[in-house]
């Protein structure tokens, strides 16, 4: 018996299998990644409104950031592609902007809590020396709207806004707290709150809030003289093999562009850039300390 012949690659059967496939590839595709794209979506307007709007307090609609972000890719990996008329480069470019915004958001939220500590034990002096002189709590709050400045102001404008449409003070600062996302502010409401409810010497209680509040800046400050080399070691360890892999483009053009153009060069790249993001997340996670 002869062998039968084997099946050629424009074969009707081959063909209609490979279109199976390659329809079911693409449905898959289209079907998860339109998944994955809205869960996205809803998780940048969700940081959008709350950074944005809720602390910021910028006029700002979330949808439009948003779209606005999606550009922002788009044009990234446009650009990189024009330049370097590669593909894989384009698509480094446009998945690194894509945690751009979410970079951006937390830079903003972390810088704002910051000047938000800072001020607290300022701020707490002026509503004890308030208290003191006669006034009750709602007055010495608009007395911190007028006599301060930066984000403190704008959080204490607010939460008055809605003490003065109906809403109770106490949940007023309790939805300052969660806005504010600090464990200081939350500690100083929450105290705050329990001397309103249980009575006694308002100014004594702002004064021993304002000292550990000062207490707790000063211990923070310590932690962070202690692990500031830590954090700078992680920063030097993710800046520098960019700024080598420059210096040897510089030297050996050709033999850099392999990483970029072979295969086995790009699957280097991913497992060292890989390697790189986890090391640097694993430093920065031990550094931070939380009171």
């Amino acid at each position: 018996m002869t062998a039968a012949p084997p099946m050629a690659w424009n074969d009707p059967l081959i063909l209609l299998a490979g279109s199976v496939l390659l329809g079911l590839g693409v449905f898959s595709g289209v079907y998860f990644g339109v998944g994955v794209l809205r869960t996205w979506f809803a998780r940048q307007e969700v940081a959008y409104d709350r950074v944005l709007r809720r602390q910021l307090m910028m006029d700002v609609v979330p949808r439009h950031a948003v779209y606005l972000t999606l550009t922002g890719i788009g044009v990234a990996f446009l650009v990189a592609f024009l330049l370097t008329n590669n593909g894989f480069v384009a698509l480094v470019a446009g998945g690194l902007a894509v945690f751009v915004p979410t970079l951006v958001i937390r830079h903003l939220e972390s810088k704002r809590r910051d000047q938000l500590d800072d001020q607290l034990a300022d701020c707490l002096v002026t509503l004890s020396a308030s208290v003191r002189a006669g006034l009750n709590l709602v007055q010495a709050m608009r007395l911190v709207v007028q006599n301060h400045r930066g984000p403190v102001r704008q959080e204490f404008e607010a939460m008055l806004r809605e003490y003065e449409l109906g809403s109770d003070l106490n949940a007023a600062m309790r939805n300052a707290s969660n806005r504010i996302g600090s464990p200081l502010y939350r500690l100083t409401f929450t105290a705050i709150e329990m001397h309103r409810q249980r009575g006694g010497d308002a100014g004594e209680s702002l004064d021993r809030i304002a000292e550990s509040v000062r207490e707790i800046k000063k211990l923070e400050g310590k932690l962070d003289a202690l692990t500031a080399q830590g954090r700078s070691q992680a920063n030097m360890m993710a800046v520098m093999p960019p700024v080598f892999l420059l210096i040897l483009y510089a030297i050996d053009p050709d033999g850099v562009a392999l990483l970029f153009t072979e295969t086995a060069g790009r699957l280097i790249l991913i497992i060292a850039a890989s390697m790189i993001i986890v090391a640097y997340l694993w430093i920065r996670q031990i550094m931070s300390v939380q009171l």
